[in-house]
């Protein structure tokens, strides 16, 4: 396993990371050898620069609700640019906004506040500017509402939620016998039950469940993070300056996720292309990812549902994470660009529909509470898994496609194929955090 990433280790890796930037927008220009985007952000009311890292099936259908808002407001010119995912695009956009060129607004995964908002790097949202906008907390997701503050401060205005959920394939449970008289699994609740399960699918000569790992960290992360916050255990505190790791806790998931190894009765020798394409040829009874595969398995015909992932140790939280708009600090704030901005944001989150068909949960209460939305299937079974989300603890190396994601799910990655202890994988991902905790942040 790499040591976690020091100072110059991450200025070395943000200067290549600007050569990797793929502009889809419609005229920024690009400084490539200061590593910088020249962008026109402050440059007029009408001219919106907007930075996101969304491709595959999330591009598709953000360049679906971007043409509707361009449709209805052909006055902006709305330059959108695609960023490479990851910690590429966060250290781009860390670094465009401490030069003093920053989109006007960007995507951004609520887990990685803790990144910018210690820095002063977002601008605070004020609720009457907001509400003059058609935008109040009530329209909102609770929990991710909550996450989209930081210190009081409201720093972004959540898209979604998307969490790690339960498919199954309804073939295979089927012939397990698991699937109720609707023709549903029913909701699985605790250690035991679960392993019954598995091990009906596995009477069956499927596969019982298909848990990708290869070259794929955070995927583990969100087993372990998820089983774990069900067992009430914490990770950091003091945002991320303390390791409050709970041993026997941990040490309990960790034995369970080794049971199942060792069984057979989850499969982590896969990729996430292989991992969705084993559950994709009806080959395994249950998947474990985030629900943004449900456009694929649809595609390809699959018969197949899904639901919240099972309440194995408690209560049924699921590791989850946010898109969400954030504002940058700009270095000349223009009350018209920001409400150009936020008018945008309004439009982009009222089409939260399109948005959902990709398998997010909306954020936008209005659209789901609608009727549209709660006939959208299989995405609206998991609905409910909004409500009891866990982020990742906030540190400036957490968040989605993290240090923290990368090496903690490496720990827990080699207890999923079966190698090594429960003690052993603990030791590793102890150690691993402990090395993280002492790091200084780098904005």
């Amino acid at each position: 396993m790499s040591s976690p990433i020091t100072r110059r280790r991450f200025l070395t890796a943000a200067g290549g990371a600007a050569a990797l930037m793929v502009g889809a927008g419609c005229s920024s220009t690009y400084d490539i050898a200061g590593g910088f985007v020249n962008s026109n952000s402050g440059s007029g009311a009408n001219t919106i620069v907007y930075w996101n890292l969304l491709t595959g099936g999330d591009g598709s259908h953000m360049q679906t609700m971007e043409a509707a808002y361009r449709h209805e407001h052909p006055e902006v010119n709305l330059e959108s640019t695609v960023l490479e995912w990851g910690n590429p695009y966060y250290t781009k956009l860390a670094m465009a906004t401490r030069a003093g060129s920053p989109p006007d607004v960007a995507i951004m995964h609520l887990s990685r506040l803790g990144q910018f908002a210690p820095a002063n790097l977002l601008t605070p949202l004020d609720l009457d500017v907001l509400a003059d906008h058609g935008m109040t907390p009530a329209d909102f997701t609770p929990a991710a509402f909550v996450k989209a503050h930081h210190n009081g401060r409201l720093l972004a205005i959540p898209l979604d939620t998307h969490p790690f959920v339960q498919y199954y394939d309804l073939k295979v449970c089927r012939r397990a016998g698991l699937l109720n008289s609707f023709g549903h699994l029913p909701p699985i609740t605790g250690a035991q039950q679960l392993v019954r399960v598995l091990r009906r699918i596995k009477a069956t000569g499927a596969i019982p469940a298909v848990c990708d790992q290869i070259n794929d960290p955070s995927t583990p992360w969100r087993l372990f993070y998820t089983l774990y916050s069900q067992a009430g255990g914490s990770v950091l505190s003091d945002d991320g300056k303390e390791l409050v790791l709970n041993q026997p806790l941990a040490v309990r998931v960790l034995t369970f996720i080794g049971q199942l190894a060792r069984e057979g009765l989850v499969v982590a020798n896969e990729d996430a292309d292989g991992g969705v394409t084993v559950f994709q040829a009806g080959n395994s009874g249950l998947y474990w990812e985030g629900e943004w595969n449900v456009n694929t398995l649809q595609q390809a015909g699959l018969p197949f549902s899904m639901q919240p992932f099972p309440a194995v140790f408690g209560p049924a939280i699921t590791q989850a994470d946010s898109h969400s708009f954030v504002i940058p600090v700009q270095p000349h704030r223009d009350p018209q660009k920001l409400s150009t901005v936020l008018t945008m944001v309004h439009s982009l989150l009222g089409q939260s529909l399109v948005w959902a068909g990709g398998g997010h949960i909306p954020a936008w209460l209005p659209v789901r509470e609608s009727a549209g939305y709660q006939k959208l299937k299989p995405q609206s079974n998991y609905q409910s898994a909004a409500d009891h989300a866990v982020y990742d603890p906030p540190a400036w190396y957490s968040g989605s496609g993290s240090n923290l994601e990368i090496y903690a799910g490496g720990a827990v990655g080699g207890l999923m194929l079966g190698a090594g202890s429960p003690e052993s994988a603990y030791d590793e991902l102890h150690s691993t955090l402990q090395q993280l905790t002492q790091e200084r942040a780098p904005v």
